[in-house]
């Protein structure tokens, strides 16, 4: 398990990288975003279990490329899940310390008795994430970018919160404008670190979607569906679609509201986020 002095540092590290790319790169701009997200569902559980993430992150980017990091707190019933890119996948193979009625109905209301003060409060795992384009629409047909993240483990993987591993991420991606509407398409691959008790298969990843905007780029729509192949042998790989609602209200400030529903056991039946982000 890696030290946690050796965690401090690389946050330490991207921190510098962060500051370093503002006054070296006048033309991008800082970003600062907050979300709250619900997951809920059975995975391959017994019992049913909803976890709440409160997000806080901070970026910066430019034409050409971008880098961010974002880190949630977390309120589970016990933990036993942790974040896989865009989606959530069990790391223990059964349900740990939940205070859930087995008896209650398997997809009962988000408001249930007590709603947080039965809740697990903890930090997740650190996400640092980078964008490089390769081409654009400026002077190509289409984009053509690389996307990748490292997952810094900052969650406690003893009660399931994370696996105590690193993660990397790389994928390429397409995007085409057309007239009103957008669509994309990424393809790339997942190293996994292995949680405690489940050896994870690492995965291919794919990602596809159309969106449009009306009003001057203000609000917009985005469908999308994405995935993995298998990663826990003997369950069907993850997948889940997607959508998202934009709203631009100036330069500075834009919301967005997402669901998903899953698709395979390992995820959540339904996901439910509202988030802001500021640019300064």
């Amino acid at each position: 398990m890696i030290q946690r002095k050796e965690i401090k540092k690389i946050t330490l590290i991207t921190l510098c990288l962060l500051l370093v790319s503002n006054v070296s790169f006048a033309q991008g701009k800082w970003t600062a975003s907050t979300s709250l997200q619900m997951n809920s569902g059975n995975y391959f559980f017994d019992t049913h279990m909803q976890t709440y993430y409160l997000y806080g992150g901070l970026g910066y980017q430019t034409d050409d490329w971008g880098i961010s990091a974002n880190i949630p707190v977390i309120a589970s019933d016990g933990g036993s899940v942790s974040q896989l890119g865009n989606t959530f996948i069990p790391t223990q193979n059964e349900m740990h310390g939940s205070n859930e009625d087995p008896s209650n109905d398997s997809h009962g209301g988000m408001m249930g008795s007590g709603f947080l003060s039965d809740k697990e409060i903890s930090i997740g795992d650190l996400y640092l994430n980078g964008k490089y384009n390769l081409t654009n629409q400026r002077n190509s047909i289409f984009d053509l970018y690389l996307n990748g993240y490292v997952k810094v483990p900052f969650a406690d993987e003893s009660n399931g919160l994370g696996t105590g591993k690193f993660d990397y991420s790389l994928s390429m991606g397409l995007r085409k404008n057309i007239e009103s509407f957008m669509i994309f398409a990424e393809l790339g691959y997942l190293v996994l670190g292995d949680a405690q008790e489940i050896n994870y298969n690492n995965p291919l990843t794919y990602n596809v979607g159309v969106g449009t905007f009306f009003t001057n780029q203000n609000f917009g729509l985005l469908l999308s569906y994405s995935g993995y192949s298998k990663v826990i042998d003997g369950y069907a790989a993850p997948a889940q679609v997607s959508l998202g609602i934009m709203l631009n209200s100036s330069h500075m400030m834009g919301y967005n509201i997402f669901v998903s529903k899953g698709l395979s056991e390992l995820n959540p039946d339904y996901t439910l986020s509202g988030g802001m982000h500021f640019n300064f």
